[in-house]
């Protein structure tokens, strides 16, 4: 091989690691180190307590009822601050006892609750509709 030839030959090999150094460089910015965080439970878990018992709850939602014309489950579950769904379970535990005022009435496609009238068997809020 001549001088040119091994000229070029070094030329090629500075201007090969030259690019390669240069594109390393730019994957090398562009890729910043990551952050983890890494969240644990606790290792007791306390549950907090409900805020009213539920003859409280039940107490509430007579005194709602009382000056309203019925009540939804996201009323009762903002009262009482308990989920929607165990709002909804324990109005409809209400309504299925029988010895409680609260009857569940299908307003729509919503299901709502209202007082029941002790005297005339009907509840109030239907006979008012009509």
């Amino acid at each position: 091989m001549g001088k040119i030839e091994k000229l070029r030959m070094a030329v090629m090999a500075v201007s090969v690691v030259a690019v390669c150094g240069a594109a390393d460089a730019q994957r090398l910015h562009h890729c910043q180190p990551r952050v983890m965080t890494f969240v644990t439970r606790p290792v007791v878990t306390v549950r907090v307590a409900a805020r009213f018992t539920q003859k409280e709850r039940f107490g509430m939602a007579m005194a709602y009822l009382k000056n309203n014309r019925y009540l939804t489950v996201k009323r009762y579950a903002r009262m009482t601050r308990l989920s929607k769904a165990a709002a909804k379970a324990e109005l409809d535990a209400f309504a299925a006892d029988r010895s409680k005022p609260v009857e569940a009435v299908m307003r729509g496609k919503k299901k709502v609750y209202v007082m029941m009238d002790r005297n005339r068997g009907l509840n109030a809020w239907q006979e008012n509709q009509e």
